[in-house]
């Protein structure tokens, strides 16, 4: 029996959300980190944070080199590789990487206790969370197998 590849089991739509839409969204992310420091910081603080500490520049440049990282991850090495594992074992170790994002984007806003509260949230807020979970939950049907194609004939990895 031939390997199950992600093309014939993760649904198109994952794979779609994942190769070709967040890799934009990771390189802008980049490029606003690397350009334009404090529009970054303030849409992710509700404004509370407008100015970045030239001698703290470094840990902005570390994360935009984090988000072209996952840029060229999505868009390239998943694209190239059709290994259904390969898929589940890049999706975990991003997830790792979305658990500390999520927590940096309550972080900012004061915390959970602050984010969580809905009727609050400023338009920023609507476009990072929806710029972030979808493709949270896409990385979690992959990892859990949620939605895959049964295929006859293919070994499950």
């Amino acid at each position: 029996m031939a390997p199950a590849t992600a093309s014939n089991t993760i649904p198109y739509a994952l794979r779609f959300l994942l190769t070709n839409v967040e890799p934009l969204f990771a390189l802008n992310g980049a490029i606003l980190l690397l350009l334009n420091t404090e529009m970054y910081l303030s849409t992710m603080s509700r404004g509370a944070v407008t100015t970045a500490d030239a001698s703290t520049n470094f840990i902005y440049t570390e994360l935009a080199g984090g988000w072209l990282y996952l840029a060229f991850t999505e868009a390239v090495v998943l694209r190239l590789v059709d290994h259904i594992s390969v898929w589940r074992l890049l999706c975990l170790g991003i997830l790792f990487s979305d658990a500390a994002y999520c927590h940096s984007c309550a972080e900012a806003v004061g915390g959970w206790a602050t984010w969580i509260m809905v009727q609050d949230w400023t338009a920023a807020d609507w476009v990072v969370t929806l710029t972030t979970w979808p493709f949270v939950f896409a990385r979690l049907a992959i990892v859990l197998g949620i939605g895959f194609k049964g295929e006859s004939g293919v070994k499950r990895d």
